[in-house]
């Protein structure tokens, strides 16, 4: 008797394990990111290069006074259904101070738009191109700001480093208009 109370208990968890895994393969946010990118039952199009998005760094972000890392997980801008993230800041023993970007999706299973940082091959692979070229800094003053090294990845995450001598520049905050972006649009296909 024990036992025919048990397989139904087994058999329901099996099953939603299977929908749940079938819901995040499929229907999920970072499914339906997966499926578009590969292009596994969707035409992806790449409709405009160099897309800007433009956002301020507020000072209270910013790791100024000491060595470390300050993690933040804060949403800056939202545009073509794509969220700028601000991961955290850096300061390292030379003053030298990173600021890692990331972004998040809101994926309509039928069709969409979306902006990601990397070129996407029809096998489903994908490269970058990142470069200087892709940041421009400046502060509530207008002073621009420049920039040492700048990164990319894994997937669209993105960042750059203010040298030592800049950082006087952003104490209040200052503005970043990234252009390194590609504009896409999917829809089902079929």
């Amino acid at each position: 008797m024990a036992k025919k109370l048990f397989y139904p208990f087994i058999i329901a968890g099996v099953v939603l394990i299977w929908v749940f895994f079938f819901y995040n393969d499929n229907f999920s946010n970072q499914g339906i990111l997966d499926k578009v990118t590969s292009r596994e039952g969707y035409v992806l199009n790449l409709v405009r290069e160099n897309e800007p998005v433009k956002f301020f760094i507020k000072p209270e972000w910013i790791q100024l006074n000491e060595n470390g890392e300050k993690e933040l997980d804060i949403e800056l801008t939202e545009k073509n259904n794509t969220t700028i993230i601000l991961d955290g800041t850096f300061m390292r023993d030379d003053n030298i101070i990173s600021f890692s970007f990331d972004t998040s999706y809101e994926m309509d299973y039928g069709a969409g738009r979306f902006l990601y940082n990397g070129i996407f091959d029809p096998n489903g692979t994908y490269y970058t191109q990142t470069s200087h070229k892709n940041y421009y800094l400046y502060n509530e003053n207008g002073d621009e700001i420049e920039i040492g090294s700048v990164g990319q990845g894994p997937e669209s995450a993105f960042g750059f480093e203010i040298e030592s001598e800049d950082v006087a520049l952003i104490k209040n905050g200052f503005y970043v208009e990234y252009s390194g972006f590609y504009l896409y649009e999917y829809y089902k296909d079929g």
